[in-house]
């Protein structure tokens, strides 16, 4: 398990599953946010997705 940072209730487990259409799915994820109004809100969301891509080795 993973925990991640400034989260003390998230844990990520690793998996095996992720692969590369999931992380473009992350990307995608992540360019819609970037395109919206910057928010502390959206700019967690981004860090959180950054790290799920870290986690899993991208």
């Amino acid at each position: 398990m993973v925990k991640l940072k400034g989260f003390d209730n998230i844990e990520l487990k690793k998996e095996k599953i992720m692969n590369i259409g999931s992380i473009a799915r992350i990307n995608q994820v992540i360019g819609i946010l970037e395109g919206l109004e910057p928010t502390k809100e959206i700019e967690e969301c981004i860090e959180i997705l950054e790290e799920v891509k870290k986690i899993e080795g991208w």
